[in-house]
Order: C-alpha cells, then structure tokens, then sequence
C-alpha cells in the first residue's frame, strides 16, 4: 500500500465493497436518507441504544434508524453519548455494525443438510424451523443420543450474554461437557495468571487500567486492547498520552500500539518472560517498591519453609492461619486466614509486618524465610545480563526501563489481552501482575482498577461470609476466583449428575495422569479429550465416553483452534451422529453442521435481561433495544435452548429451576410470562418473558418502578448507579476490602499453584512464586532463542487487525472488507524483513510458501517487506483465510493460521502454544 494515501472517490469505494449499481441499494440508507429527504413526513428519524456484538469490550451504542414508506431501516450506529465506558466513541468494526444486519450473505432460514451430502459441504436446504427442530428431534431419539454424549461449543458473545441460560441449559440437559472457546485463547490461558495474584476471573472483562491519569504505560505481549482497538481502553490511552504519560512498547513488530509509543523495542518472540523476571528482580533488590503496601495487603511478609523435599510451603498455625514476623522485634504473630490487612493480629493487637528476616532466621528449629525474601532467592539467576542474552535487548536498556517505571507514579504495566501464544504466558501475565502489586498499583488512581460490577459482587459476596448465610445465585453473585471454583466444580464433579459422569476433559485427563501420560491439572471448558472422545478413546467406568451431538453457538472452531484439521476431522467422524449450529453467518465451521439455527443480529433484538456494564469504574446498567424488527426467519438465543431442551430431556421445568438457581432470575413469573408471551407471539416469547422478570428484579432492588429503568435506558442508554470515586471510597481492593484470592490479599506465593503442585503437577508453570517457564521453539534449551536460525527460518507471530476480531466473520462486513481490501497488502499479506527476504529472493507482494517445522504444515500468502517487523520473525494477520464460499466479501482471502498452527497446549489448562515453533519461508 502507498502510503501518500489516495482520495477514495465514492466510485472506487463502491467497486472495493463489491457493490455495481445492483448494490447501491444498500448502501443507500446510511449515507442518502437524511440527504435526500424532500419532505419532513417523508422520514422519521428515531434513536435507540445497544450494546456492540463485534468484540468483548461490548460498548454502549446510540443507534439511529429512518422510517420511509413504512420500511424502517439502521442508518447509524455510533457510540453512546451517555456512556462513561466508551464515552461515546467507537471503532470502525462497532460503526460498520450495521452491515453485518443487511448482510446479503446472512443466514436467513433455517438450513438442514441435503440429503446424500457429507459434512464439510456447503450443502443445504431452507427449512422451517418446525421442520429444523423436528429433524434435530428425529436424529436424536433414532441414535438413541445420551445426554453427557452431547457437547456444547461456545464463543465469546455466548459467553458474556447468554451464559446465564448456556449454563442452566447443561445442567437441566445433564451435559456435563461445554467447550468455551474463550477459556484455551484468553480467560484461563492469560489470564489465570493475572487471576492468581489479583483473584478475578476474567481479566479483561474485570480491569480496566486508569491509563487516563498514569504517567508511564509499559506494553508487553499485547496489541489488542489498544491497536486491534479494545475501544474504553484506547479512549483511556489517548487521554494519558494527551497527558503526558511516557509510552513503552516492547514487540517484535511496529505494532499498531507501538506506533503510538513513545519508545519501540524490539524483541525477541516469547521472551517477554525473562524480561519481566529482570526487571523484577530489579525492583526488589534495588528496593523500588511500595513496601507499605505489600506488608500490608499481600502474602509477602508470611514466614514460609521448605519442607523434606525441598517445596516452598507457607508456615501456619493448626488452624492454616499464616504466620508473621514483627518488624524490628524477634516476635511473631497469627494473622486471620481471610483478610485484606496483615497488620493486625488475630487478638486485634497492631504491629508492622516484616518482609526480611535476620541472617540463618529460624523457628522451632527449622529454617524460616519471608515470601519476599523466598522470591528474591527464586530471581537471583535473573540477571539483566541474562535476559539480555534471550531478548536481545541490552541489559542498560533493561534496567533502566525497570528503573523509569519504578521510580514513576503512577505507572501502568498493560495486563494484556489474547493469551495463548507460549507455555510461558501464564507466569508471563503473573510477573506482569506482581510488578504492578510491587508498586502498589491496585485499584487506585492512575493504576490497573477493578470494574464497578466485580466491587460490587466482591462487597456482597464478602457480606455474605461475615454473616454466613449462602449467596445464591452463583452466575450473578460470585465475584474472581470464587467463580472460577464454582465453574470448575459444576462439571468436573460426577456427582452434579444422575448419570454420574463427570465432563469428558475431566474423564480423559485423570485416565492420562493415571497412565503417566501428559495431562492437564485444570481442562476447564477446554476440547482437550474431545477428539479423543469421539473416537472412542475416552474410558470411564470401563466403558468408552463419547461424543456423538454438538450444540455449536455463535462459535468458530474450525477457524479459531488449531489446527483446522483436527476439527475437521472431529466434525465429521462416523460416530459423530448429529451437528446443530446457532449463527448469523456462514462461517468455516458452518459446512459441517447437518442442521443450521438462524439467530438474529444484535440490532434485530431486545436482550433477555439486564447487564451490568462492562468494564466500566461506574456502576450502571444496560441492555439491547431492538432497532428493527428482524428481516428473516431467525430466532433468539434463549428461546433456541429452552426448545433444544424440550428435544433433548423434555425437562423445561428443570431448565426454567436452574435459570432461577444459578441466576436468580425467578421461575415461576417467567414461566406465566412464558404463557402469556405465546399466546401473541411465535417467536421470542422465552426472551421477552425472562427480560419482563429481569426488569421487575431490578425494579425491586433499586427501589423504583420497571417502568422508571425502561423509561432511563430508552433515553440514554445506561442506568447510571454509582460513580468510580464513590465505589473506590467504599470498596477499593485491597486497600478497603479483600481481593477475592484464597487468602484475601494479593498473591505473590499461589495459593492455588500450591494445592496444584500437592496433586503431583510439578513442571516449571506450576511453580508457586514467580520464575522462568522454558518454553520450546526448536531444540528445547532455555537458550535456544538466541541460537542463529537457519537461512530461511523464522519464528511466527499473529495478532488481530483493527477492522476484524480474530476469526470473526465480519471480514466478510462490505464496510470492513473494503478497508481490508484499500490496506491488502499489509493486512492479508505475510509481514517479513526486507534484508531476510532480499537473501531468499522474495520481493513485495511475492507468493510465499510457509511450512511449520515441528509439525511440516504449510500454508501460503503474500509478502509484505517491511522494516516495521524484527529481522527473525514473520508475522500474519489472524483475520483471514475464510474458506467458505458462502462469505462472498472474504473467501480467500489472506493466510490462515489455523493451517500452520500444530496442536500443542501447556500442562494448566491446556492453553495454546500457538507460536512455539518456528517456520521455514520459501518463493511459492
């Protein structure tokens, strides 16, 4: 692409969407309505307000439409002015949302696969969803399909807004096995390492940094939440950068964030790690931390030892209550178990709490240590000299980046987005996390600050401890990593289910560590055993567990795991009887379903309950308003499980028990909602009844009518609660009150690694303090990295372009794809050196061969020669590569990486290694 960027004229965007003059019809609406209008009763212009269904940052939308000759049509869709959690901008994906709606490529009708057709052909018949249902019925009772043989497979928009009946739907249909593509890419894979020291569960969905107020930002590992637009972050960022705040991005490439850094420094792929470590071991040892803040509220000053076998374990009375060093005095005391201070004692006298011992300390006769002096021992080897050597950044520059954001408040290490790269990047994200608690950089101005909604869960949730009375409700109430146990034991344990089967991740993972095979300590949600389980391989109670039905929601497989063969496969496996599919469009994995269940847009609907709003510091409410009705024969989400539950079990009511017990959403009045909504209604009737029972309860909680909430959200959008000042005053953590770890403090010694590493899980990632993970590229040496690479060897890197999340659908958006088209060459092409490509023979714009050198998968692409890349490594575009024809815009466009990524996954949760390998590049 040039970069003295021509002006494109109206025609040449026209011919980049695709559109000739049979298009222009829809184009029209959004850029010809208000201009043409002869007469004010010609169009009726109205606004409505939404929720963005392009990414997980889920901003609140202002939503115009124009009513012409009765045909009422979205026009405009921009960000909601009443909303402090985008502040009422948006990105080029929410703007194009509305094409996505008028998509000609959308799915209209429900599709049953033709008869004779296999799977992985596109080859299907309108139906009816009469006919659709009793298809899925018929199948199901023919195979004599049992309840824990069917498998659920959702992504993201699954996740976040339909959990609440997703989760109900498998308890009442006892399936205990739920694939969630979130979980392997983000919320266990990263993300868990932040949750370790921190206690949240989801970490981009929980903390959101003040950038607006930091006065330094250091990015690591991450280009999402800022250039592959995350939009409350970036509006953030862009007010600290206004600021003043100093920029530092380290990244092997230019990225779109390191472009807005004041200092770019390359490195090397997968050695974020060794830096970090570095650099906290500079900032211990040189005393750059808030010492204050970690005797106070983190498990820095427990006492711990090494036990027999040389483990690191806490030093406790009988009743595990840590012990505590005075400062100053040869005395130690007994601090509660669950508390956010440890500067009082169980008998509630004060003292001030040591992080350092004397020389040869011990206790009882036996050598004692603090956790900080524990973990300073473990940095010892962590040299800047050392990560120098790996990263190939110089140890000067290393120690003076730790010395810059030491010594700067407030300073902001970014916590990251998509994580499933190496099976480092748990301990990655953890020391990132330990580096911002070593500041004390929690929960305050100018730092990393938790959400209003998990304050506000956290502060019940802990009222509900201190009075001992049960909580409920556990979808809506717990808060970090109480959720997180509550998720992990609802299918991990047999006993949730009469047929006493416990999930198949669960089933395959216990029979490998039994055979002394590689297993994973916790497959939470993971496909980790599914194709195992499909082929029979899977044993319990001596007999196979397989798989024989999916349930596939808004989700992408084929694309978005690796590598697309192994879901290929698994999809269309002999013993695989039935494939039902819930979409809006025709994705990858959509030629492999025997059944395909239309949902409708985000803009074509109301929500089935109330939100809380994001990420957001404010606490406030939010939902969906329908903007249109629906064009086509499509259905909401709630009402498709709750008719997947009558097919399946015929336990409607249980379902309807369940969404009550995990939710609070009561039964009884949406059942008789349920009733009344039928008898005007065919479709939705499930949805507007749970919606009806939501508004009520909220009504109820807050003090005011249903009516008032209605009235509020309808004019702007957001039910404003609490401002961030007011929560921070209250419930700040852990400065006013615990942070939902096991212990209640922040954790530099992992609680929950220890229980890990006492069910025989002893690798390097279990490691219960801070320490290097090796990971393995090509030879498996700690240092391999800095070894020369071969001529035509590279390490692979991805990542997501501004316009396309991940492997969405929406490159297929004509908006989106006329963007991607103007800016080809650097979006679909293959980033690659120019002094690399000079000595293979490889030119702009050449075709080029990639092949994996683990595995031997090849793909291709196209070089774009570029100096904004690190010599050693290529990177792609994870947004291309869509096979399916029925995506017009997209198909064939760019390089998968589904199709050079081998399947490889670390020992915790089985997250991605899905850069841990190298790739050779040759001319095509």
């Amino acid at each position: 692409m040039a970069w003295s960027i021509p002006r494109l004229s109206r025609r040449a965007f026209l011919k980049t969407t695709g559109y000739g003059a049979a298009g222009l019809t829809l184009l029209s609406p959004a850029t010809q309505f208000v201009k043409t209008a002869a007469a004010k009763d010609e169009t009726i212009e109205e606004v409505s307000y939404s929720i963005c269904n392009f990414c997980s940052s889920v901003c609140n939308l202002k939503v115009t439409t124009h009513t012409r000759n009765g045909e009422k049509r979205v026009v405009k869709l921009d960000g909601n002015p009443h909303s402090t959690l985008n502040r009422g901008k948006i990105c080029a994906r929410g703007q194009s949302g509305l094409r996505q709606t008028y998509d000609t490529d959308r799915l209209k009708t429900p599709l049953i696969r033709v008869e004779g057709s296999k799977r992985g052909e596109y080859a299907f018949r309108a139906a009816s969803w009469e006919e659709a249902y009793d298809y899925i019925a018929r199948k199901t009772q023919a195979a004599a399909i049992q309840p824990w043989e069917w498998t659920m497979v959702g992504g993201w928009t699954s996740c976040v807004f339909y959990m609440s009946w997703a989760v109900p739907f498998a308890m009442a249909n006892e399936v205990p096995n739920i694939v969630a593509s979130p979980m392997q890419h983000c919320v266990t894979t990263g993300h868990l390492g932040t949750d370790l020291v921190t206690g949240n569960f989801n970490i981009h969905d929980e903390m959101l940094p003040d950038f607006d107020n930091a006065k330094y930002i250091l990015f690591m590992g991450n280009n999402a939440s800022i250039g592959a637009v995350s939009t409350c972050r970036m509006v953030r960022f862009a007010q600290g950068r206004k600021k003043g705040a100093k920029i530092v991005a380290l990244d092997p490439r230019r990225s779109e964030t390191a472009a807005k850094a004041d200092e770019w420094i390359q490195i090397r792929p997968g050695t974020d790690l060794p830096f970090l470590l570095a650099m906290m071991r500079i900032l211990m040892d040189e005393g750059l931390y808030d010492a204050a803040f970690l005797r106070k509220h983190t498990n820095m000053p427990f006492l711990a030892y090494r036990d027999e076998t040389g483990e690191l374990r806490l030093l406790t009375d009988e009743q595990g209550r840590p012990r505590v060093r005075v400062e100053g005095r040869d005395e130690v005391r007994t601090v509660a178990a669950f508390s956010n201070d440890n500067t009082v004692d169980v008998d509630g006298n004060a003292f001030t709490p040591a992080l350092k011992t004397p020389k040869d300390y011990s206790l009882d006769g036996r050598a004692v240590m603090t956790v900080f002096e524990a973990q300073l021992q473990e940095l010892e080897p962590y040299t800047a000299k050392w990560a120098a050597d790996i990263t190939g950044i110089d140890a000067e520059v290393i120690e003076r980046i730790a010395h810059e954001f030491g010594t700067t408040r407030p300073a902001i290490i970014d916590p990251g987005w998509h994580g499933a790269r190496y099976g480092n990047i748990m301990m990655t994200r953890r020391v990132q996390a330990m580096i911002q608690a070593l500041t004390g950089g929690l929960d305050r101005v100018g730092g990393w600050m938790n959400s209003a909604e998990v304050h506000h869960k956290a502060a019940r949730m802990y009222e509900a401890m201190e009075h001992g009375y049960e909580m409920g409700s556990p979808l809506a109430t717990l808060a970090g990593m109480a959720f997180a146990k509550m998720v992990i034991g609802a299918l991990s344990k047999r006993e949730n289910f009469s047929h006493g089967r416990p999930g198949w991740t669960w089933a395959w993972n216990a029979q490998e560590k039994a055979a002394g095979h590689f297993s994973v300590a916790l497959p939470v949600m993971t496909e980790s055993g599914l194709r195992e389980s499909v082929e029979g391989r899977v044993q319990f109670n001596g007999e196979p567990y397989l798989t024989r039905a999916f349930l596939i929601n808004a989700s992408n497989p084929v694309r978005h795991y690796y590598p697309d063969s192994r879901w290929k496969e698994t999809l269309s496996h002999e013993n695989v009887e039935l494939v039902v599919m819930i979409e809006v469009l025709p994705s990858d994995t959509a030629p492999y379903a025997d059944v395909i269940l239309p949902n409708t847009t985000y803009l074509e609907r109301d929500e089935p309950t109330l939100y809380g709003n994001g990420v957001n510091h404010d606490l406030a409410l939010t939902t969906r308003y329908a903007a249109i009705p629906p064009l086509y024969d499509t259905e909401e989400t709630a009402d498709i499980l709750l008719k997947m539950t009558e097919i399946i079990s015929g336990n409607t009511d249980t379902f309807h028990d369940w969404v009550e017990k995990l939710t609070g959403l009561k039964a009884a009045p949406i059942k008789a909602a349920l009733e009344r909504n039928r008898q005007t209604m065919k479709k939705g009737a499930y949805q507007l009844a749970c919606r009806e029972v939501a508004f009520n309860q909220a009504a109820e909680r807050l003090g005011v009518t249903p009516d008032h909430i209605d009235r509020v959200l309808r004019a702007k959008g957001v039910y404003h609660e609490l401002d961030r000042e007011q929560i921070l005053e209250e419930h700040a953590m852990p400065w006013r009150m615990p942070v939902p770890t096991e212990s209640g403090r922040v954790e530099f010694f992992s609680s929950l690694m220890r229980q890990l590493r006492d069910g025989g899980h002893t690798a390097p990632n279990f490691n219960v303090l801070a320490a290097n993970v090796p990971i393995q590229l090509r030879s498996g040496s700690p240092r391999e990295i800095a070894a020369p690479l071969a001529k035509d060897e590279f390490y692979f890197t991805y990542g997501k372009t501004p316009t396309v999340s991940h492997a969405s659908t929406n490159s297929n958006n004509p908006v989106l794809s006329a963007i991607n088209e103007f800016k080809s060459d650097v979006y679909k092409g293959v980033w690659i050196h120019p002094e690399r490509a000079s000595r293979l023979g490889i030119a702009m714009g050449d075709p080029i061969q990639l092949t994996n050198t683990q595995s031997g998968q090849q793909t291709t692409g196209n070089a774009y020669v570029t100096r904004l890349i690190h010599p050693d490594v290529i990177f792609v575009y994870s947004s291309f590569g869509v096979e399916n024809k029925a995506l017009s815009r997209t198909h064939g466009d760019g390089t998968a990486t589904s199709k050079l990524i081998p399947y490889q996954v670390e020992p915790v949760v089985a997250g991605f290694r899905s850069q841990e390998f190298t790739v050779r590049v040759n001319r095509a």
